[in-house]
């Protein structure tokens, strides 16, 4: 007899049982191959909006990377390499020598992007501001997050894991840095260190129930190897609300039970996503965003104003 012809409530653990994940992906429009991963980004953009995982990820629809993520990207590298180096040769960069690296990579990088899609960028963030921007940011990080980051032990480290046997699709992170740094005791703690530049950094309620932290402590986890905790290593850009570039270092970590439901979480809408597929197939759209919450708007997405959820038929 069930639990639930005994009148006792099933446990999240025997609900996420239920769940039947599904063995593969959709396949791409392009090539007719199946999807090999989901992440983050991609289960944050289904959750999002349906439609526009769809259009993304099934029809490869591209658009140009705006000003804000090209600049997130090459502080990104920059503080990349000064930890690479670190790790591969022992050698501590100065911050000059950052710079140079940033000035060169910043460069090689606009120049790619404007042979394949270009830059989109924004009104009150054209490509001059942006470059002194990530100086900017480059100057705070070593002046203010560097010496409270800890030891390197990984720099950009791919994790990959699967959610079951025979399943031919696996859930992929790129941890920008992995380091150990000591508590007040003198522990060396494990810390998974993820940079961000952002107009409006997370506070430390928003971090607590950010999913990222929770599908890449899931994968140190799965490895054997669990961090104590997921920093968020913010530079927050001037705005309204302040007048000049700000760091911060906000840490949260999960339980095991969270880990657990952040799987189940990804699993669930693995089978979402082969429901819609196999319901709609590729053309038809298969659901909306929000038309109150920001990604349903023009600013936003790319496609708006041809969507018939967004700009309408």
């Amino acid at each position: 007899m069930s639990t639930a012809q005994l009148g006792v409530e099933p446990t999240a653990a025997q609900l996420a049982a239920r769940i039947e994940i599904p063995r593969r992906l959709p396949p791409r429009l392009s090539d007719g191959q199946p999807l090999q991963h989901l992440s983050h980004s991609s289960y944050s953009r289904w959750v999002l909006c349906p439609d526009s995982w769809r259009r993304y990820y099934i029809c490869a629809e591209r658009s140009a990377p705006t000003g804000s993520m090209f600049l997130g990207r090459q502080v990104d590298d920059a503080v990349t390499l000064y930890y690479r180096r670190i790790l591969e040769h022992g050698e501590h960069l100065s911050l000059d020598q950052v710079r140079d690296a940033y000035w060169d990579g910043w460069k090689a990088a606009a120049e790619a992007e404007r042979e394949r899609l270009g830059i989109s960028w924004e009104d009150d963030l054209r490509e001059d501001r942006a470059f002194k921007l990530g100086l900017d940011a480059i100057e705070l990080t070593f002046r203010q997050l560097v010496p409270r980051l800890g030891e390197p032990v990984a720099v950009q480290r791919r994790v990959e894991y699967t959610l079951g046997a025979g399943l031919e699709w696996s859930v992929l992170c790129f941890l920008d840095l992995e380091t150990v740094r000591p508590d007040v005791e003198g522990n060396e703690l494990p810390l998974v260190v993820d940079y961000k530049v952002k107009t409006t950094p997370l506070s430390q309620p928003k971090a607590d129930h950010d999913f990222q932290p929770a599908v890449y402590l899931a994968g140190r986890w799965l490895e054997g190897n669990p961090a104590a905790a997921f920093a968020f290593a913010q530079l927050a850009k001037p705005g309204p609300r302040r007048r000049e570039m700000a760091a911060s270092l906000v840490s949260t970590s999960r339980s095991v039970g969270q880990l657990r439901g952040a799987l189940v979480r990804i699993a669930q809408a693995a089978r979402q996503i082969v429901a819609c597929y196999e319901r709609f197939g590729r053309e038809e759209p298969w659901g909306f965003a929000d038309p109150g919450g920001w990604k349903c708007s023009e600013r936003y997405c790319e496609a708006w104003q041809r969507c018939p959820g967004g700009a309408g038929l």
